[in-house]
């Protein structure tokens, strides 16, 4: 199980090598967690919306860090969870959302011809087609949110989040997703998914070279 100290330790590493904040999306978190957020509030939101998150995500937040430091723009705050939309309409979608997080989150494997109507390229999908999948909502005619079982984590920026699945077989893994209804997969759980993450900013010869790598971006 991950502990806050250690992995403040990890985090204040990264930040040494990257003291202003170069990497891509890093600026949004600085290698910071937020504060652990109180079960109580975890275990409410569930009831109150009938599903179950994974144990290891909710050890996470209510005892590391709800949110904050991670992948890219970093991980959403659980404690958002009912922040309300600015316009009506809005609202309608994100209680929509909320309410889609007891349905099963089902899939099936994307085909070739699936790439003509989803963002992730030929390449990838042809390098590892078994880690790519379409989802079969079946909520969506009576929905106004268009996702089933999945708990938005983050976002790599873009059209591009991650997230969690709250239901079905697949519960507890984590996808990466153009938010066009294409998925690939990302970890088998919250834990593998995170400490992937810290073993990546770890490597320090590889953040060297990838602020290199942006820096003569950022000079053209």
């Amino acid at each position: 199980m991950f502990q806050r100290k250690e992995v403040e330790k990890i985090l204040a590493q990264a930040e040494r090598m990257d003291p202003n904040y170069e990497r891509f999306g890093v600026s949004r978190h600085r290698y910071k967690l937020n504060p652990p957020i109180n079960k109580v509030f975890v275990r409410a939101a569930e009831k109150k919306y009938h599903f179950l998150l994974p144990e290891d995500y909710v050890y996470f937040i209510t005892e590391v860090g709800d949110g904050g430091a991670g992948p890219d723009y970093g991980i959403f705050p659980f404690g958002n969870f009912y922040m309300r939309a600015e316009s009506p309409g809005a609202e309608k979608f994100r209680e929509a959302y909320r309410c889609s997080l007891a349905n099963p989150f089902l899939l099936r494997p994307m085909t070739l011809d699936d790439l003509e109507y989803c963002a992730f390229s030929r390449k990838a999908y042809e390098k590892n087609p078994e880690k790519y999948f379409v989802e079969m909502g079946e909520s969506y005619e009576e929905s106004l949110c268009d996702t089933d079982g999945f708990l938005t984590l983050g976002t790599h920026g873009c059209q591009w989040d991650f997230g969690l699945v709250t239901s079905g077989e697949r519960r507890g893994q984590v996808f990466d997703t153009d938010n066009e209804g294409n998925y690939s997969f990302s970890a088998y759980s919250f834990s593998d998914f995170f400490q992937n993450w810290l073993d990546y900013i770890s490597d320090t010869e590889l953040c060297q070279k990838e602020l290199e790598r942006w820096r003569k971006v950022q000079n053209r």
